[in-house]
């Protein structure tokens, strides 16, 4: 036996071994009289790395009773290895520190961490981060459970006056529209497309009429002709 652990209930006992296992023995009640019953403990459970097979440095039990952490003596790596007590011993997962060997492993008494250290005189702090949780929600913020797309009426953002038309009344008047025969030769033309340019209206032309640029003299490429018996 290499270390021995009560869980918090004082009901059991766990028992790691140099073979690599952690027992879980089952003794029955105390003797009335409280005289030392002699007997031989089964375990109620056995956990061990099958692969690996080392030795545990220390174990400790969760607030809860419900979990049990063991960290191995091995001399290469930091492992701690977790078990889930109440539901039949399973093993949850394997918490990797590194290349320092472990020296012990305690678990918090009141919150879901758990310390350990290290020969190098680290410790290492372990805990379960709370996930993000992304959700989608309706428009009164009631949470769904997946995006639903919404799809609008044909006539939803319609402005079709004070009064709002009914289905047979815009299906009437879109009937109407598209019936309608358009001249193109007899529509007349609206509008004077000269006066867009007529700068009544642009505070840049404005501008450019009431404070010209004269403050640089203008230029000119001059051209100088040759004749071509001059060239020669």
């Amino acid at each position: 036996m290499t270390v021995a652990r009560f869980e918090p209930t004082g009901k059991h006992v766990f028992v790691g071994t140099s073979s690599g296992q952690f027992n879980l023995p089952t003794y029955g009640p105390p003797a009335a009289d409280g005289a030392y019953i002699e007997q031989e403990l089964e375990p109620t459970y056995r956990f061990s790395d099958p692969i690996n097979k080392v030795a545990w440095h220390a174990i400790s039990y969760s607030p809860d009773g419900e979990w049990l952490a063991g960290g191995a003596a091995d001399n290469a790596t930091h492992k701690i290895y977790i078990w889930d007590i109440a539901n039949e011993g399973q093993f949850a997962a394997a918490l990797d520190g590194g290349r320092e060997p472990l020296t012990h492993v305690h678990w918090h008494p009141q919150k879901p961490s758990i310390a350990s250290t290290t020969n190098q005189g680290n410790i290492l702090i372990w805990h379960c981060p709370t996930p993000e949780r992304w959700g989608a929600f309706a428009g009164g913020f009631e949470e769904v459970d997946e995006n639903v797309e919404y799809e609008e009426r044909e006539d939803e953002f319609d402005i079709v006056g004070v009064r709002q038309e009914d289905e047979g009344e815009q299906a009437l008047r879109k009937q109407k529209e598209e019936e309608e025969e358009i001249d193109i030769n007899g529509a007349e033309e609206k509008g004077d497309r000269g006066d867009y340019w007529n700068g009544d209206d642009d505070e840049d032309i404005a501008w450019a009429d009431d404070e010209p640029d004269d403050d640089l003299p203008g230029w000119k490429l001059k051209v100088i002709m040759e004749e071509e018996s001059d060239i020669m």
